[in-house]
């Protein structure tokens, strides 16, 4: 479990807690650091949904959370992350459509495979700020006969 204690860093600008068998949820208290520029949890056993207060930091780059439990939906909040250029949540369980304000950050990767997303992948060359060089995702359930 981490600790709700680390939104006292004021001053952290990375936490990396990659392969830690760390479960729990995602600490809302993360977003009290203005600093914070990267969150890596991947390979864990955290559950729970993305805390909302996570589209406010400002200063985010690189949000990685991938090969855990994680639920719910993207926010269309995602797309406030000015600086965010690198989103892995592949191998979780989320669900949704991917939100249209995804184009609004400037991601240069972006990997969402082995969720439950569905629908329309928003992102297109030529939007506004958009410069991605990779995306990852799924096809989605098979349909049709």
């Amino acid at each position: 479990t981490i600790p709700m204690e680390i939104g006292e860093l004021g001053i952290l600008e990375v936490i990396s807690m990659e392969a830690q068998n760390i479960s729990g949820t995602l600490p809302p208290e993360l977003a009290k650091l203005p600093n914070l520029r990267i969150i890596d949890y991947d390979f864990n056993r955290l559950t729970g949904t993305i805390p909302e207060d996570y589209y406010s930091l400002s200063a985010l780059e690189q949000l990685d959370l991938n090969n855990n439990f994680l639920t719910g939906t993207l926010s269309p909040a995602v797309g406030n992350l000015q600086y965010l250029i690198f989103l892995q949540l592949h191998l979780n369980r989320f669900t949704g459509t991917f939100p249209q304000e995804l184009v609004d950050a400037p991601l240069l990767v972006a990997e969402f495979q082995r969720n439950n997303f569905f629908g329309t992948m928003p992102l297109c060359i030529g939007a506004l700020n958009q410069s991605i060089g990779s995306i990852s995702c799924d096809c989605g359930p098979a349909s049709g006969a």
